[in-house]
């Protein structure tokens, strides 16, 4: 105990008084920091916050609400992960679709989608929707599913 204090007094007077004052200037900065949330208080706009709710909800009105001709078959085909993201078409031309509209679809993966896209490049143009199960081992409940949903279109 007598040598923290013996180390005190090895200072000089002025060096002790700026030791104290620091230290209570750190004392007073954490009690104000402490309490500051009794002594601030944040004015609210209850009427900007009325007009921004407002236009929130006109903004949304105004949003186009994709349009798809059966609701039911089309979730079970489309993987609408992104809710910003274009609505998928009912039919999907396989010979001329990108590998980021692949991957969209239930059952094709990004390794399916870039398979298929490679497949498309070294061998030519798909001639039949059944030619995929060749590309991929998909279950065949999932092909049946997607099937209706493909196709090779024109050439």
């Amino acid at each position: 105990m007598k040598k923290p204090i013996k180390s005190f007094t090895s200072f000089t007077y002025i060096e002790r008084i700026g030791l104290v004052a620091l230290s209570a200037l750190l004392i007073i900065l954490i009690a104000i920091r402490g309490t500051m949330h009794l002594w601030v208080h944040t004015d609210k706009d209850v009427e900007k916050e009325k007009k921004l709710v407002a236009a929130w909800e006109v903004f949304k009105r105004s949003q186009p609400v994709p349009k798809t001709n059966d609701a039911a078959d089309n979730s079970e085909y489309a993987d609408a992960s992104d809710d910003n993201a274009t609505p998928l078409p009912n039919i999907i031309n396989i010979n001329t679709a990108d590998s980021a509209t692949l991957v969209r679809l239930k059952g094709i993966g990004p390794a399916t989608a870039s398979k298929i896209v490679a497949r498309r490049k070294n061998k030519g143009l798909f001639t039949s929707v059944n030619q995929l199960m060749e590309v991929s081992s998909m279950p065949t409940a999932t092909f049946e599913i997607l099937k209706k949903h493909l196709s090779v279109g024109d050439r």
